[in-house]
């Protein structure tokens, strides 16, 4: 288990708590300044009314009348309210001492009780006809209440949310580790050899469980073509194992007897046509490789598909009168793709190679074409033994065959070549039972306008 610091679990969790935090501190701070301007609003206009209320009895009264008023006001004592008048020298008149001539306007002074007691008031000062000071002030004490007590809240709130917000990093850290140590141990264990293992799903179906689905995912991707691969070379081996046995025994044979030149010359064009056949084998695998890796340079071009099958059709049929098979034809005309000559041309050679070579004598091979509006539709069909559906996938696959003894002709190459052109097409291709027979459909789409 990594240490917590250099975790990026716990960095993450850290972060996001210590900004969660920091956001209810700003949002803390906000609300009591909102507050706190608020009293003071309101304090200031309760000492605004009261001295414009002063200053029109002042008015009505004459000289001395804002001494009057405002001794009657501290007689009254009207709740918070504090008043003093001071003439020019700075000497009180009417009211409470002050401890200091404030300046014009608002500010924070201290107001002198009767026993000496010193009493802080937001007070508003301004001065009067004869040069003198009138100040009419309010006692803060809501503000100071809200200070007294929002406060000391407030920092018991932010010292819970910040020891949640640390908890709450260890244990989203410890869970965010656990899942991923799950993970990276599943991962070591493949590192080491062990494919079987796949990634841990808790079952939530959250990003973690998604993120193990597409590992997991892959990694059957990879034991699917890490089997193929053994498949595939396994196949190779077997294929050429016995060709290049039998090769090197005729060569054996002949090196070894006392033949004429001629004799020699028919043992060395058989052992050509063995070569051949293996050199065709090579090419077979690299044309599937080439065009599922998109290494051949699928030119696409606007090709119509109704000539070139009736070419391959045309082509086709004197073999197929000669071994004794039937070749119908339903093509339908002016069917257009956008494709490669060549590849579509290999496509149903395969395709028609595949129905005269696994079909018996007299049976009809059928070639089709049509086109709709979800696209063109390529059917190459025979009415011979089939293929039973259990195999019908798997028949697509490289060195494919019907019979495990692999000693028909042929290197079952011929249809994963088909679904690899198909492919490459943007199309698919599938075989159906054509009781009896086997119809191999290929679709396409339509040539783009």
């Amino acid at each position: 288990m990594p240490r917590l610091p250099s975790s990026t679990a716990f960095r993450f969790a850290a972060f996001y708590s210590l900004a969660f935090t920091v956001l209810i501190l700003a949002l803390g701070t906000a609300m009591y300044w909102a507050i706190r301007q608020e009293l003071r609003y309101e304090l200031e206009q309760r000492v605004v009314t009261e001295r414009g209320a002063i200053l029109r009895e002042a008015d009505n009264l004459g000289a001395g009348g804002l001494e009057k008023i405002i001794a009657e006001r501290v007689r009254q004592e009207r709740g918070d309210m504090r008043y003093a008048v001071l003439d020019a020298t700075g000497r009180l008149q009417a009211g409470r001492k002050v401890t200091a001539i404030p300046p014009p306007g608002w500010s924070n002074m201290w107001f002198v009780k009767d026993g000496g007691m010193l009493d802080d008031t937001r007070a508003f000062a301004s001065r009067t006809v004869g040069g003198g000071t009138l100040i009419v002030g309010a006692d803060p004490e809501a503000i100071e209440e809200l200070d007294g007590r929002i406060i000391p809240l407030f920092a018991i709130a932010f010292s819970l949310i910040a020891a949640i917000g640390v908890i709450g990093t260890f244990l989203l850290s410890g869970a965010l580790g656990r899942r991923l140590g799950a993970i990276n141990r599943t991962a070591d264990a493949i590192i080491g050899g062990d494919l079987a293992q796949r990634m841990p799903l808790s079952g939530t179906g959250d990003e973690f469980d998604r993120l193990s689905e597409t590992l997991n995912q892959m990694l059957d991707r990879i034991a699917g073509l890490l089997d193929n691969l053994r498949q595939v070379s396994g196949d190779i081996a077997h294929d050429l194992r016995t060709p290049l046995a039998r090769l090197r025994q005729k060569l054996d044979i002949a090196l070894a007897s006392n033949a004429d030149a001629p004799a020699l010359r028919t043992a060395m064009q058989q052992a050509i046509e063995q070569t051949e056949d293996m050199l065709d084998l090579f090419a077979a695998i690299l044309s599937i490789s080439e065009v599922e890796a998109g290494g051949v340079v699928v030119r696409m071009t606007r090709l119509d598909l109704s000539a070139l099958m009736t070419d391959l059709a045309d082509s086709y049929l004197p073999s197929a009168e000669d071994s004794g098979r039937q070749l119908l034809r339903s093509i339908a005309p002016d069917v257009e793709i956008d494709g490669n000559r060549e590849l579509i041309a290999q496509l149903v050679v395969n395709l028609l190679d595949n129905a005269l070579r696994h079909t018996p004598p007299g049976t009809a091979i059928g070639i089709a074409l049509a086109a709709g509006e979800e696209g063109v539709q390529l059917v190459v069909s025979d009415r011979g033994p089939g293929i039973p559906e259990a195999d019908r996938e798997r028949v697509f696959a490289r060195f494919a065959r019907l019979e495990s003894s692999r000693t028909t002709p042929g290197h079952g190459l011929g249809l994963s070549l088909v679904a690899a052109i198909a492919r490459a097409h943007g199309g698919t291709v599938r075989l159906d039972d054509n009781y009896p027979g086997v119809t191999a459909l290929v679709s396409l789409p339509r040539r783009s306008r």
